[in-house]
């Protein structure tokens, strides 16, 4: 019996035999042609790899489909082309030339601050490795499974799951791979167990007695002895009960013993975060960060933008959805916008960021406008710390109104604008702020501790500030509830204490009535509320 220790990607546990899945094979034998010849191969390579791509689109569910959707728009990025066209040109074959151009272009993304940015590089060496294939006439039929098993290699991409039929797939293992990639977004969409980062080892281990994957805990158990074939059963029986009472509980509203409805929304990076919110039985979108649709740190324009946000829209089948504009800045850098700082955190981030980019705001604020036409959707504006602050926003919200009137385009008219309130300052003036024209307050209690305390939220040093109950927190949003109860704006807890039922229960206490909380969390936290009567004395 032989133990690995890696990383949760999805969670679950199961018990099977293992299949090995490798990426690289046999192929013709490369002969390099003239330039022209061999960018004609590769144009042939690339129309045929996108008919498959849409294939696997059609055959995803959900927004898993966005993900091919995506690697079909990679193998048209101009950036790409030019990289590969490049080499190519200066005489090497199609195949290399995608592979180099591949590797060079994915490791930019991954050299991004953000760990959502860096697993898009996967989608990029999915997509040309595709075409790779194609030019080296590699077989790409589906994996064919006879039984249901374990698949283990050095890592899995999104087509590898999607054409493996439902059932027969029961967990998935990697020597590589984070839980942010798409392949472990897709996994946790189907309910796959995956554990990733186990390192290369045990790829070359005897399989034939089978493995124990129990992704909860991070842990392949390679030929498990009958103690721990007994102990998985039993574990795996538990689960399935636990399952369905916590189906259950996600169906319903969360109202406490006392009647009060509050009302738990999600926090989220894209469409993927989306749809399993919905699933844990989120009542929408409090929290979508705008800022995680950036990728190859570049921004997008606003005709992609506009498409991003229909797609979580859709994810989240009617249900309303919160934006945030861009927070770009403090620990969110995105090269040739962001710059060094001796204090990122007080500096260009969030709003200011936009205003000193007034035309990357406006873009934004275009596709964000555009998109409120087609479902219920409202925006959070970032870093707002005055009522100044808000009116240069909403200069720039006009000017984008404008836009669209002159291009005669639909829009939302009606859009309902909120701030986040995350300093000391917006919490005190967050009166003024309503006064100004702010239609509903976001609390973000990661940055609003970090400022209170003087804690840099990235120093573990300082956890305990976000940990603890911080007092001094909750008199400052209470200052915010008193103020939008005066102006009739509904007040939502995001962040750190929002993902504690402890505190959750502190703010409920103090009347706040909506939280947005992340996926994970969010039955945990129903779980405690149903269980609270807000009308009764506090327990210490």
């Amino acid at each position: 019996m032989q133990v690995y220790q890696g990383a949760k990607a999805s969670p679950g546990l199961v018990m099977g035999p293992v299949r090995r899945l490798r990426h690289s094979g046999p192929g013709l034998e490369r002969v390099v042609q003239t330039p022209g010849r061999e960018q004609a191969l590769l144009n042939a390579a690339v129309v045929l790899a996108k008919d498959e791509l849409r294939l696997l689109e059609e055959a995803a569910e959900g927004t898993d489909k966005d993900i091919f959707l995506f690697q079909q728009v990679m193998l048209d990025d101009p950036g790409l082309n030019r990289e590969i066209a490049s080499y190519i040109a200066a005489g090497a074959g199609a195949a290399p030339a995608v592979e180099r151009a591949a590797q060079l272009y994915a490791g930019r993304i991954e050299a991004a601050e953000d760990e959502y940015i860096r697993q898009r590089a996967a989608d990029v060496l999915d997509a040309c490795r595709r075409v790779v294939n194609i030019l080296d006439g590699r077989p790409r039929t589906p994996l064919r499974l006879e039984t249901p098993c374990i698949l283990v290699s050095e890592c899995i991409y999104p087509s590898d799951i999607v054409s493996i039929g439902r059932g027969m797939l029961l967990g998935v293992a990697c020597a590589e791979g984070s839980e942010q990639s798409h392949a472990s977004i897709i996994a946790r969409t189907m309910g796959i167990p995956a554990v990733v980062q186990l390192g290369d080892d045990f790829l070359n281990e005897n399989c034939a007695g089978g493995a124990v994957l129990d992704a909860d805990n991070g842990r392949l158990i390679l030929e498990p002895d009958e103690t721990v074939r007994k102990d998985a059963q039993r574990r795996i029986v538990g689960s399935s009960i636990l399952k369905k009472r916590l189906a259950a509980l996600g169906a319903g509203p969360c109202r406490t013993r006392d009647g009060a409805h509050v009302a738990l929304l999600a926090s989220c990076s894209g469409p993927e975060d989306v749809e399993l919110a919905m699933q844990a039985g989120a009542e929408g979108v409090g929290l979508l960060r705008s800022e995680f649709s950036i990728m190859a740190g570049r921004i997008p324009g606003e005709e992609e933008q506009y498409y991003f946000y229909l797609s979580c829209l859709q994810a989240a089948g009617g249900k309303p959805v919160t934006v945030r504009t861009f927070d770009i800045g403090a620990d969110k850098s995105v090269p040739g916008l962001t710059e060094d700082s001796p204090n990122p955190a007080l500096g260009m981030r969030g709003l200011r960021m936009s205003l000193a980019h007034p035309q990357m705001f406006e873009e934004q604020l275009c596709a964000l406008l555009r998109a409120g036409a087609r479902g219920p959707l409202r925006v959070s504006i970032p870093m707002v710390s005055c009522p100044e602050d808000w009116l240069r926003a909403m200069e720039h919200v006009e000017r984008a109104r404008r836009s669209l009137r002159r291009r005669g385009l639909v829009f939302n008219e009606e859009m309902e604008f909120g701030c986040m309130v995350e300093t000391p300052s917006a919490a005190l003036l967050a009166g003024d702020i309503l006064a100004a024209g702010c239609k509903f307050l976001v609390v973000g209690t990661n940055d609003l501790v970090q400022y209170t305390y003087a804690a840099d939220r990235l120093d573990g040093r300082f956890s305990d500030y976000f940990s603890s109950r911080s007092p001094a927190v909750h008199r400052l949003v209470g200052l915010v509830i008193d103020a939008a109860g005066e102006a009739g704006a509904p007040v939502c807890i995001c962040g750190v204490h929002a993902g504690s039922p402890n505190q959750v229960v502190r703010y409920a206490r103090q009347g706040v009535r909506c939280f947005s909380i992340e996926a994970a969390s969010l039955l945990q936290v129903k779980a405690r509320l149903l269980e609270e009567d807000l009308t009764a004395p506090a327990a210490d």
